[in-house]
């Protein structure tokens, strides 16, 4: 039970120079950084996150959107990665079930790559350091006269058959951000905070570029890639632990098998790649391991990485596929720890959380990790800074279920979607469910004809679902609704998305928000 003196300690206080004072403010608003903005929130701490653009706008949208162990990392002996990215991985499929969506891959066995018992071994140990979560067991397949073979080349005769996981990665660090706001955490996107200054044991006071000053009594920096730039150019100080930027890059091509698997390919040079099928229309291919030096702002594919994709398909598949056939690339920058040398491909993805909490008010930064580890590394990163907040309650997000994604009440909407909206094509139905869960009902009340659902963009968008956006998710850009709330934009023409970024501006942003009841029972 949290006292009296405990409970009006949590809530946001003010300066008397007027500035906003919260328990922890947060800078970065990708996966790590709204986990544990929802992770603190829950646990009864007033929380501010500041991002400088939207939700998920550099890596955490720009992953290859697996919930994963990540059975390459046993090839270094990262066991320990492995079992907790697994550990994470069932954790995830319950708590957001339906959201977070299993996914089988195919990987085509070759001679002159990995020996055939290595990759059983692998497969073994991938199946038993953690829970498969009802996930079927690995197993090896034949190729040749199958339907998962006949995209590939004939010499790709046998191969093996494990699941995994996926997700929409950008979907995700909103549906972070919509908890911890619901737990009263403030979410300011389009803000960057351009000085901090330490205020010792009092915390620290963040100057943003409008001029608006907030404190807070503990800050974590969880810019990604950034984080040793952001202690440097913003905080004054010395980068802490060493970090490498790798650039990993993604293309979008059209379908290029017909079922629901994925592939996992091996290449010459040791890496992988993986084919995915994505959005229906459209196969998923990447990543790439590139050393980047550039600017973090406009991250994009190399010509060179994009020829690799290319080729790394065309080294397995049938269908040859060329430049022209990529119709959209993406990459981002991983931040992965590196205290000593090596290849990209073999530095660990395991995350590390450097405190300075020495005669002042704590500092968290945030090095490295993984999507699928976002919620261990918020936990963990609220715990270490707990013990300066005695009226914090205990971690919750372990068991906590997203609300939007509550077996039982996603189960009711599915029944009401097919029952009131039946006149809607039974894709966009699941579209809708599979996007927003229970939160469908804020924009899909009263909808009784297509009508209703306002102007149609194209690409199985609608007038509706953009308000909604604009009002309760914060895109307040075409590319926000486009690309990273839905991913309506990959099945729209340049005419069509000209014309939503034109009704935008006619509208202006904000305007006409949908009120916040959901489907009447």
């Amino acid at each position: 039970m949290v006292d009296e003196f405990s409970s009006q300690h949590s809530k946001i206080s003010e300066t008397p120079a007027g500035a906003a004072v919260y328990d922890i403010i947060i800078i970065g608003g990708g996966v790590n950084g709204t986990g544990i903005a929802r992770d603190a929130a829950l646990r009864g701490l007033s929380v501010c996150l500041i991002e400088q653009g939207d939700l998920a706008s550099g890596t955490s949208s720009a992953s290859t959107k697996l919930i994963h162990g990540g059975l390459r990392y046993l090839e270094f002996y990262d066991f320990k990665l492995v079992r907790a990215a697994l550990v994470e991985r069932a954790r995830l499929l319950k708590l957001m079930s339906g959201f977070i969506r299993p996914l089988e891959f195919i990987l085509p066995y070759k001679k002159s790559m990995r020996a055939k018992w290595l990759i059983r071994l692998g497969l073994f140990l991938y199946d038993h350091l953690g829970p498969r979560a009802g996930l079927p067991a690995a197993k090896a397949i034949k190729l040749k006269g199958t339907e998962f073979g006949a995209p590939l080349k004939e010499a790709l005769a046998e191969g093996f058959d494990y699941a995994d996981c996926w997700v929409d990665d950008a979907r995700l660090v909103v549906f972070n951000a919509l908890e911890a706001k619901a737990e009263g955490a403030e979410i300011t996107l389009r803000q960057r905070v351009s000085r901090v200054e330490r205020l010792g044991r009092e915390g620290f006071e963040l100057t943003l570029e409008t001029g608006r000053r907030i404190r807070g009594r503990a800050l974590v920096n969880a810019t990604g890639p950034a984080v040793n730039q952001v202690i440097e150019e913003v905080m004054g100080g010395h980068a802490l632990l060493p970090l490498r930027l790798v650039r990993g890059s993604h293309i979008i091509t059209p379908r290029l098998f017909t079922h629901e698997r994925a592939y996992i390919l091996q290449q010459d040079d040791g890496r992988i790649v993986f084919a995915i099928p994505y959005e229906d229309s459209f196969t998923l291919i990447g990543t790439t391991e590139a050393p980047h030096e550039g600017s973090l702002r406009q991250v994009e594919p190399a010509e060179a990485e994009i020829d690799y994709l290319i080729a790394a398909v065309n080294r397995d598949f049938k269908r040859q596929i060329k430049r022209r056939d990529v119709l959209s690339a993406f990459a981002g920058v991983r931040p992965l720890f590196a205290d000593e040398g090596g290849e990209s491909r073999s530095l660990s993805r395991e995350y590390h959380l450097a405190l300075e909490a020495a005669g002042g008010a704590p500092l968290l930064h945030v090095y490295g990790g993984k999507i699928t580890t976002f919620r261990k590394l918020a936990e963990e990163a609220v715990d270490l800074l707990a013990s300066h907040f005695p009226h914090a309650g205990p971690g919750r997000t372990a068991e906590l279920a997203y609300t939007a994604f509550e077996p039982e009440e996603v189960a009711v909407w599915r029944a009401k979607l097919d029952a009131q909206l039946d006149f809607l094509p039974q894709s966009l139905r699941a579209r809708y469910l599979d996007s927003y869960g229970c939160r469908v009902g804020w924009f899909l009340r009263d909808v009784t004809s297509f009508e209703a659902l306002g102007q149609y963009f194209g690409g199985g968008l609608y007038e509706r679902e953009v308000r909604y956006l604009i009002a309760h998710e914060w895109a307040a850009t075409a590319e926000d609704i486009l690309y990273r709330r839905t991913k309506c934009g990959l099945h729209m023409s340049d005419e069509e998305r000209a014309a939503l970024t034109a009704w935008l501006d006619e509208a202006g942003l904000g305007t006409g928000a949908l009120g916040a009841e959901p489907l009447t029972e």
